[in-house]
């Protein structure tokens, strides 16, 4: 094996940290002595181990202590993302690292936390490790693009998600919209809640549709054992927003809900009001919902709240699914935006896949212009 299968590899297992490791980044880490894989690890959680000392216990338990102390000395270490070199939940794994006395790391990229930012490759070239950053870049920075936009941008990384007509509709003029995508498409939006922290709606929506906003998808299919715990993700509604008995199935089951408004209201168990006084406050939320580790957020508003999420440029991703229906010109519309003066200053969009899901045709984009 080369290293840049090892590196592929260090991909590999730190997907297996998805569901789990948010607000942290999913890291993996292989050691290899003499060109074989002699521990593997992830972050399986957020608060406990990192990769590289998942790892070294992997070794360790392959070959016991003794063995695997001498083994791992010498060893190269393959990691996605820059071994953190400050304590918060773990001790510093550049520390460990240079405890156990290893000859070389391969880092796909540094960490974007300027805590930390170099900091430990630093460290471990001052204890005479090699150190080579880089290998698989691109695909590092990728598998934690949520967490690079935590950090570069002091936000949520925002996912915009909507059902449409082929004539760009979200809901009749009367308001119905169940259901404009099929069964499928459906539950790819459940998979979809399942990787994020939060899933937000409008004010509008949250009094009209009384939605449950939980995934509701088996542990089997979300690809978790019988045993795991599976959190849900957080409520969140933008607006002057009140509990009532109408919204009953958002408050369900004692759900973790916040609300951003501006209005004043106490805060009771699970349930958290930010007051806010000016009118365009959705920057600050964002911010404020970053701060209680909500590090990325599903958006399933109506119209209204798309508009305003792409108006203010605060998306990271767009998620459309079509279906092969026509609403008609009394419908509402998906979007309604304000008109560019010149095709030169539209927003433009990259599209990174399309999906089908039967007769339904999934779009995802990212946004080109943040």
């Amino acid at each position: 094996m080369k290293d840049i299968d090892f590196m592929a590899r260090a991909i590999e297992l730190a997907k297996k940290g998805q569901l789990k490791a948010q607000p942290n980044p999913m890291v993996g880490c292989v050691i290899v002595k003499n060109k074989k894989i002699v521990g593997e690890g992830w972050h399986q959680e957020y608060g406990k181990d990192h990769a590289e000392i998942n790892a070294i216990k992997n070794c360790k338990k392959r070959f016991g202590l003794e063995k695997a102390l001498k083994i791992i000395a010498g060893s190269d270490f393959y990691v996605n993302l820059e071994p953190c070199s400050i304590e918060k939940n773990t001790p510093p794994c550049s520390n460990a690292l240079i405890e156990h006395k290893i000859k070389k790391l391969f880092c796909g990229t540094l960490d974007p936390n300027p805590k930390i930012n170099g900091r430990g490759v630093k460290l471990l070239k001052k204890a005479g490790i090699e150190t080579k950053v880089g290998l698989l870049s691109k695909e590092c920075k990728q598998l934690n693009k949520i967490f690079f936009t935590n950090q570069k941008k002091s936000r949520p990384y925002i996912i915009l998600k909507s059902a449409q007509s082929i004539d760009g509709k979200i809901a009749l003029k009367n308001g119905d919209s169940s259901w404009i995508s099929n069964p499928e498409s459906r539950k790819d939006s459940h998979y979809i809640r399942s990787q994020v922290k939060g899933i937000l709606v409008g004010r509008e929506t949250a009094e009209k549709d009384n939605p449950s906003l939980t995934v509701r998808l088996t542990k089997k299919e979300l690809g978790i054992g019988k045993n795991q715990i599976f959190d849900q993700p957080t409520k969140i509604v933008l607006g002057n927003f009140k509990k009532s008995k109408k919204n009953n199935k958002l408050f369900a089951n004692n759900a973790k809900i916040i609300i951003g408004s501006r209005l004043s209201a106490k805060k009771s168990e699970n349930l958290e009001y930010i007051e806010y006084k000016g009118k365009n406050f959705l920057g600050k939320f964002l911010e404020d919902l970053l701060a209680r580790d909500i590090s990325s957020i599903l958006v399933e508003g109506g119209q209204k709240t798309l508009n305003t999420f792409i108006t203010n440029n605060l998306f990271d991703e767009l998620v459309i699914y079509t279906a092969p229906i026509f609403l008609g010109d009394a419908s509402i519309e998906t979007l309604s935006l304000k008109a560019p003066k010149s095709i030169k200053q539209s927003t433009r969009l990259n599209k990174v896949k399309i999906e089908r899901f039967k007769d339904d045709l999934k779009t995802t984009y990212y946004n080109a212009n943040i």
